[in-house]
């Protein structure tokens, strides 16, 4: 998992919170995810990207762990789904932390996850955490970063002339 975040533009924003688990309304949410989200895509035989779509950062976990259970519920095993999920949550959630995402802010993270019949595990790549802002968040950073490049510019204007 070292390395996967290396090329995220994300914002920077306080965030505490602890995603909370319940497997059992997950389990009998399988059907419905399978039926109405997309929240996955077959890739391979026992290959699926998994997908939260744009979310509140808080709710990254439920939407991955639902969306595992709808990929592979009839191939994995359910115990290997719950514990290579929440690993998989961890690494994501100790990722947002670094990146100062704070709960309430929207993302969309996705997954490619293959199975591993010989070891018995779910193996996971191409990990993205996006960081989606608001039009007024975007704006406020870009007249931050405006007005920063006028005082470097009239800096400069006075060291030259």
């Amino acid at each position: 998992m070292k390395n996967k975040f290396n090329n995220l533009g994300i914002g920077i924003i306080s965030m505490s919170w602890k995603p909370s688990e319940d497997v059992e309304r997950d389990k009998e949410r399988v059907i419905e995810y399978e039926k109405l989200y997309g929240g996955f895509t077959v890739q391979g035989p026992l290959t699926v990207e998994l997908r939260t779509g744009i979310i509140v950062a808080a709710r990254f976990a439920d939407k991955l762990r639902r969306a595992a259970f709808a990929a592979f519920s009839r191939t994995v095993p359910e115990d290997v789904i719950l514990r290579d999920i929440a690993e998989l949550n961890r690494l994501i959630y100790e990722e947002m932390m670094k990146m100062n995402i704070d709960k309430l802010a929207l993302v969309r993270i996705s997954v490619v996850v293959i199975y591993d019949q010989r070891n018995n595990k779910l193996n996971f790549s191409n990990i993205k955490i996006e960081r989606l802002y608001t039009e007024d968040e975007l704006n406020k950073v870009v007249s931050e970063r405006c007005r920063e490049l006028e005082q470097k510019l009239e800096r400069i204007k006075s060291i030259i002339g």
